[in-house]
């Protein structure tokens, strides 16, 4: 999902990869709370609501260098969106896939108990897939029943799931290389899974895995125009490609073996680190908090170098009560210790 660019002035305490989430979570409720209750392929759908099926999609952004301003009909938009229909099943991201997947089994109608679904919601919405309302309480994402039947059979192929390997691969690779890193360009995982998609039905769709990056990560624009993708506790990627123009240039994929040696070096030095300062806030964390994701804000606070006196503040307003000696030892050591990602001025290798 694309990252605001601009710095914050807030302090480290709401700037956590917790609050950076939930800020997204709720921008991203409102926008689906704004958007038409009719869907593409609704029967009741005609050409007066194509324009406005057009800007909610990914296609304007798509279309922006063919310069070719018209107006659109529902026809048109549909032929489109199925021309393209088992490829980008194919090509969403793991979190799109999932939801698809059992909105799919439920029929084509599906309640959103979960707060993170609303992001891959978004996702199908814009795809012009599907459409949702608030109905008792609860946001209900409704998919047509044609395309449902579709998706169905699609999901069944040798085909799909020989596509959905190579994108769960890359976006694992993704996932750890941000870890490491903090950051990366789009261009190196689209190219490696562009190369694993040949002879698919899938293959030349960098649209398509585009759309992907866009609904599945945390990324910004450089101001070359490079698509950059940023770990989602990055507090300020805009400000970070401003002060070091040459970083995105540096993050580039790492191999997949140079990739495991290093996952598995930075997991032996944080593990303990993680279960030393869990073990100490464990029973002292604000009920509403979840003691992990607590932990896991501090060392994302870490890696972007935060200073000592700052992530105090943070710790102390993640607990009902100030934090105690042995918390600010086992927050000492975190702070000292855990690899900060490469473009910080301070740097440490550890």
């Amino acid at each position: 999902m694309y990252t605001q660019s601009g710095s914050s002035p807030d302090s480290w305490t709401d700037k956590t990869m917790s609050i950076l989430r939930a800020n997204q979570l709720e921008a991203c409720e409102k926008d689906l709370a704004g958007l038409p209750f009719r869907c593409l392929f609704d029967g009741d759908c005609t050409d007066t609501d194509a324009e406005t099926f057009y800007s909610m999609s990914f296609f304007p952004m798509e279309d922006r260098s063919a310069d070719v301003c018209k107006l659109h009909t529902v026809e048109e938009l549909r032929v489109r969106v199925l021309s393209a229909f088992a490829a980008e099943l194919a090509l969403l991201s793991p979190e799109e896939h999932d939801l698809m997947v059992r909105l799919v089994l439920f029929g084509g109608k599906l309640s959103l108990q979960d707060w993170e679904e609303v992001i891959p919601a978004r996702g199908l919405v814009r795809r012009l897939w599907c459409r949702t309302r608030e109905e008792n309480g609860t946001r209900v994402i409704h998919m047509p029943h044609q395309l449902c039947a579709s998706a169905l059979l699609l999901l069944a192929g040798e085909g799909h799931k020989k596509i959905r390997d190579a994108v769960e691969s890359v976006f694992e690779s993704i996932d750890n290389t941000l870890y490491l890193m903090g950051m990366m360009q789009a261009a190196a995982p689209m190219l490696h899974l562009q190369a694993l998609l040949r002879d698919t039905y899938a293959e030349n769709r960098p649209d398509l895995i585009t759309r992907m990056f866009l609904t599945g990560c945390s990324c910004i624009y450089d101001r070359d125009g490079r698509l950059i993708l940023t770990h989602p506790g990055l507090a300020d990627p805009g400000q970070m490609l401003r002060q070091l123009p040459a970083a995105a240039a540096a993050c580039q994929e790492m191999s997949p073996e140079a990739l495991a040696e290093a996952s598995e070096s930075l997991n032996d030095l944080e593990s303990p680190l993680y279960e030393h300062m869990l073990y100490t806030v464990q029973d002292a964390v604000r009920p509403e908090l979840n003691p992990e994701d607590a932990v896991e804000d501090l060392i994302i606070l870490a890696k972007q170098d935060v200073p000592f006196e700052k992530m105090k503040e943070v710790l102390s307003s993640l607990l009902v009560s100030l934090p105690s000696a042995e918390m600010l030892k086992a927050l000492q050591d975190l702070s000292a210790r855990i690899p900060r990602w490469v473009w910080f001025s301070s740097s440490r290798v550890q």
